[in-house]
């Protein structure tokens, strides 16, 4: 679903927080989430009050089917969180509170076991391959150097108590 288009064009109030929540959906398929991820997670974020799927489909103009399994899939990753709904049929969610605990987490979860795999794949092939003679033997090393400061920008930025505040604690 690279293309997401909205079937409803709103007008006035909500149609610059539609296309903002788009654009960041846009943005956060680049961390390997769908575009609809992000555009539900800043409707979340940005609202005083949690809201349901139906509330969702109608601020963003996509269908439920698109909105219900992202749903499920934030809360496996604790972007958003279950809150409690006014009756048993609707649940409502709301966006977690904590941004760098999100930011952590998703590294945690994803980026790091990517890297872990990158590394160990590397690895085996860097003993059975990386000496073969149709291989640029400068770019394979380079390779593994571009692995290795991954993980440790990864683990800088895992030490870091707050993400949101590391860079301007590095431009210090």
């Amino acid at each position: 679903m690279n293309n997401m288009k909205s079937k409803v064009k709103p007008v006035g109030p909500g149609k610059d927080l539609q296309k903002l929540s788009l654009s960041i959906g846009n943005f956060i398929r680049y961390w390997g989430f769908r575009r609809v991820h992000g555009a539900i997670w800043t409707q979340l974020y940005l609202s005083k009050t949690p809201l349901s799927c139906t509330d969702l489909t109608k601020r963003l103009g996509l269908s439920k089917a698109l909105i219900s399994p992202a749903l499920e899939e934030l809360s496996q990753y604790k972007l958003i969180q279950e809150t409690p709904a006014p009756n048993e049929k609707i649940k409502m969610y709301k966006a977690a509170e904590d941004i760098n605990e999100v930011i952590r987490h998703v590294l945690e979860t994803r980026e790091a076991k990517m890297l872990k795999q990158i590394t160990k794949d590397f690895s085996a092939f860097n003993q059975s391959e990386g000496k073969s003679d149709s291989l640029d033997e400068k770019r394979v090393k380079t390779l593994g150097e571009m692995i290795f400061s991954a993980n440790l920008m990864l683990q800088i930025m895992l030490s870091h108590n707050d993400l949101l505040n590391m860079p301007q604690e590095l431009d210090k």
